[in-house]
Formats: structure tokens, C-alpha cells, sequence
């Protein structure tokens, strides 16, 4: 899949996206799991439930999918809120359970982004 951006449209961006999610979801994290036990939280202790969960993080951070409305500065991806709910409605298709969830990526991260200073 080429860049993914803004200067898309929103047709081809879901196109784009939807390719990408077949291609790298893992069958495993494809099962929609909710719940404590499929969460993955993240951070440098953290002890994956399986490889295909460790892939799926990988994979989806490479891409910026872990915080996609984040700049690509600081580990996202760039995208408009439109985009961000592109990617989520696509992955919530085919089911596919979050790379990653952090109170980090909820709290932290936002005000960091508005608040911080380089």
C-alpha cells in the first residue's frame, strides 16, 4: 500500500486502508475480542497473549495505526478525524481488536501533544 494521506479521497483512502488491514490483521486478532484479557496495554514489561498479537502492534505502529490522528512526528500517522474513523470503521469490518490500548495514548499523550513543548 502507498502513503496514506490527506490528499486522498475519502473512496480511495477506505480502499487503501481496507488493503492494508487484510494484508497485515493476523487471522488471531480478527476475532472483534473484548474484554481484559485481549487488551493489549503496551509498555516495556508487557508479555504478549501470542505472536500474532506482538505482530499486530508491530505492524500497526510501524504505520502510525496505534495513535493515527497523532502527528508523524510523534508516532502517528497524520490523519483527520474523518481518516481515524475510516481506519476504525474498516477495522471494526473485519473485526480486527485494537493494537493498542494505553492510558498513555488516552490521557498522556493528548495533553503532551497540546500542552508540551519540543
Amino acid at each position: 500500500m502507498g502513503e496514506v494521506n490527506a490528499g486522498h479521497d475519502h473512496a480511495e483512502f477506505r480502499r487503501e486502508v481496507r488493503e492494508w488491514l487484510e494484508t497485515n490483521c493476523p487471522p488471531e486478532m480478527r476475532d472483534g475480542a473484548a474484554g481484559e484479557s485481549s487488551i493489549c496495554w503496551g509498555g516495556t514489561t508487557w508479555v504478549f497473549t501470542c505472536e500474532a498479537q506482538k505482530i499486530w502492534l508491530d505492524r500497526c505502529a510501524a504505520r502510525g495505526f496505534t495513535v493515527p490522528t497523532w502527528p508523524k512526528a510523534y508516532g502517528g500517522a497524520g490523519f483527520s478525524r474523518d481518516e481515524d474513523k475510516i481506519l476504525k470503521q474498516e477495522m471494526q469490518a473485519i473485526g480486527a481488536r485494537s493494537p493498542l490500548d494505553s492510558f498513555g495514548i488516552w490521557m498522556l499523550g493528548p495533553a503532551l501533544l497540546k500542552f508540551g513543548t519540543e
